[in-house]
């Protein structure tokens, strides 16, 4: 495919907001669901706002903060597009967030569901689930689970546009990531920067040749003209589903706490 040509899409990314009745029944109402799944087949990513109890994410972020300061001082960490991104490789400490959950959240936050696993809202989130079963079908699976940690860097530090895959892929809805930052997240402490709408025409084609995965400087600055990107506003507590095809780039993190972000896909 030698040139891209995709219809305008909206500037601002949906974003989600439940009500109590689906906080407490952990049931997404039709409409939001609507909402949601015409946000993921136009713009290829929506934002749930308040998906997650904020006390869940600050006893994670507790737990990986101090880790991530760790690996941060190792030549061994991964450092994601090179190490002045700032942005490092971290695993999620599975065991020792349940455990601290159990520990520290009142049984009365989280009732039955926190007896079976308490870190299934987080990971495996009853509305994320929900949405991607209406893309995907009924059981979609888990198969892997991370962390983008961001360092403070400089401006020069941003990553290219890119996908996370590189092989043939088909031009349908195949997979989906679901990002959790464990605070409130906007352009100054490194939000993602998401480029609306690019899901529906991207294929291996777009990519550079013999660059995993990152997108084609020409492509970007033909889109970039039609629609540019966007660094959406994350509460706390908040989800952010986007296809797999979809065009983004981590940012330059420009405070001096380190910002996790999980990665589930």
């Amino acid at each position: 495919m030698a040139s891209m040509t995709l219809p305008r899409h909206s500037k601002e990314i949906t974003s989600i907001r439940l009500t109590d009745s689906e906080i407490c029944s952990r049931q997404i109402n039709s409409h939001n669901l609507q909402r949601a799944i015409e946000a993921l087949h136009q713009d290829g990513v929506v934002v749930v706002e308040n998906a997650i109890p904020p006390s869940y994410l600050d006893e994670l972020n507790t737990l990986m903060t101090p880790d991530a300061h760790t690996l941060y001082e190792k030549r061994s960490t991964h450092r994601n597009f090179g190490p002045e991104t700032g942005n490092i490789q971290q695993e999620v400490p599975v065991q020792k967030a349940i455990d601290r959950y159990r520990e520290q959240i009142p049984e009365a936050e989280d009732g039955e569901h926190q007896a079976q696993n308490p870190l299934s809202m987080v990971i495996a989130n009853p509305f994320a689930t929900a949405i991607i079963e209406c893309m995907l079908g009924p059981k979609p699976q888990l198969r892997f689970l991370s962390a983008n940690t961001a360092f403070r860097t400089k401006e020069a530090g941003r990553q290219p546009p890119h996908i996370d895959v590189a092989f043939d892929f088909p031009r349908v809805p195949f997979g989906f990531c679901v990002n959790v930052n464990l605070v409130e997240t906007t352009a100054t402490n490194g939000a993602t920067e998401l480029w609306p709408g690019t899901h529906t025409g991207t294929d291996v084609t777009v990519l550079m040749p013999d660059n995993d995965g990152v997108i084609r400087k020409e492509l970007v600055e033909a889109r970039r003209k039609l629609c540019p990107p966007v660094q959406p506003v994350l509460p706390k507590g908040s989800i952010i589903i986007r296809d797999f095809r979809l065009w983004h780039a981590g940012m330059p993190n420009r405070t001096d706490e380190p910002r996790v972000m999980l990665v589930t896909v």
